[in-house]
């Protein structure tokens, strides 16, 4: 997979639906049409929808509408959040497509930026399915509504059902007037564990060398760089535009975090903390003032879990923050070291007063889940095995970040005078 792409998924949740047969719809999309059709029809078939594609979509699967049985149902549609189902968008009149402009404005605004459609699907969940015709007049006008409510929509995948076809469109807005999903992620764990070379790598996109290159771009004072350890908050960001591309990618010279900020639709911000137990202080003050949405537990392979690293999860876990896992230096490791590391991170993560299911991260199938999940009840602890030299698993990495939703600020006054977080005081000697 291209590391600059992390295409669109759906979050939806499926109920008593199969898996098995998910299928990226990058690869040319299968023959399941209900009627047999001749090869040179459905190569015409697959032009049709191929406009609807977006070219720099990463072979992207799709949780929802993967029923096995024709007759299975997905959950009813929510009358609150991002998700809308539509039978079908076939020639509305010009009320009717204002109308449902608005609509999909409001489930974009549910959904902090983006919204997802499902077409074919009746309100109480049952996926009819239509026709070819019926399915492409429904996702031009779609098109015509997002374009219109100033956003970019993808089509994820289309799946057969009763009576014909069903299909998932994520809509998303474009970067303009400084709109975008804000989301903030906290990175936390133990001294050496590899957190300021992981979030070197995701931001410039670059691997390291082994030996503290990806690192170095993170670091803000001449001490840190001389002992290769982290003693401040720092905060670097990772954009993403609509279509899915990371932004800090896209350009020959280092992007300024303002020229990220105006072409992304979405911006990640890794909030880099100290591992060192003397920094700890500055670590919970990181953690509580910047808010996060989501807290990274970094845990190096051949080290395990250590003392510093529960304290961080303790942390995490009395702020009630939704929290992954990250064992870094996979490539190193020998292969029983890294299974007593899991053995030991699942047994915490299973334990009383944490409670939750550890699924290690193999496919796209697992990080769509895992993300679903992190977004509503945080049921399921994703852990990634990722390496910052070989680059193992970091697609992965970058596809979560993109699915992830941003967590909603329940019971926050928009009324309320604006807030400005101060994260760091200094003085310079002999100015002032």
């Amino acid at each position: 997979m291209d590391p600059r792409t992390v295409g669109p998924v759906l979050l939806g949740t499926p109920v008593g639906l199969a898996s098995g047969l998910d299928e990226p719809i990058c690869g040319l999309l299968r023959e399941q049409t209900p009627r047999a059709v001749s090869e040179r029809a459905f190569e015409q078939d697959q032009r049709a929808f191929a406009q609807f594609i977006k070219p720099d979509m990463g072979e992207a699967e799709s949780a929802g509408l993967n029923g096995k049985d024709l007759g299975s149902k997905i959950a009813s549609e929510p009358q609150e959040g991002n998700v809308e189902y539509k039978l079908m968008l076939v020639d509305p009149t010009e009320e009717r497509l204002q109308h449902l402009t608005t609509q999909l404005q409001w489930r974009v605004l549910e959904g902090q930026g983006e919204a997802i459609y499902a077409i074919g699907v009746e309100d109480d969940g049952t996926c009819t399915g239509i026709t070819d015709e019926q399915l492409l007049s429904s996702l031009a006008t779609l098109e015509k509504m997002a374009k219109a409510a100033g956003c970019e929509m993808s089509l994820i995948r289309r799946q057969q059902a009763l009576k014909g076809w069903c299909a998932e469109v994520l809509v998303r807005q474009l970067a303009s007037h400084g709109n975008f999903i804000d989301m903030r992620i906290a990175i936390v764990g133990n001294v050496d564990s590899g957190k300021s070379t992981i979030v070197g790598v995701l931001t410039s996109g670059k691997l390291d060398n082994g030996r503290g290159l990806a690192r170095s771009s993170v670091f803000r004072h001449r001490h840190e760089l001389e002992s290769g350890r982290t003693s401040s908050i720092t905060q670097h960001i990772m954009g993403i535009n609509a279509s899915g591309q990371i932004v800090n990618y896209n350009n020959v010279h280092q992007m300024t975090n303002n020229e990220i900020v105006r072409e992304s639709s979405k911006v990640v911000t890794f909030i880099d903390l100290a591992g060192h137990e003397r920094y700890i202080k500055t670590t919970v003050y990181g953690m509580t003032g910047c808010v996060p949405d989501y807290t990274m537990v970094v845990v190096g392979a051949n080290m395990g879990v250590q003392r510093m690293t529960r304290e961080h999860l303790g942390v995490a876990l009395a702020l009630k923050c939704p929290t992954f896992f990250v064992v870094t230096k996979v490539d190193m490791c020998p292969e029983h070291v890294l299974k007593e590391t899991l053995d030991e991170l699942a047994k915490i993560i299973k334990a009383p007063g944490i409670r939750k299911i550890p699924l290690v991260i193999k496919n796209e199938k697992d990080v769509i889940t895992c993300a679903k999940s992190m977004g509503h009840d945080a049921r399921i602890s994703p852990i990634f095995l990722v390496s910052s030299v070989t680059g193992q698993q970091l697609d992965l990495m970058r596809m979560f970040c993109n699915l992830l939703p941003a967590q909603k600020t329940q019971g926050a006054d928009l009324d309320a005078p604006a807030e400005l977080h101060i994260d760091d005081t200094f003085h310079v000697a002999g100015v002032g």
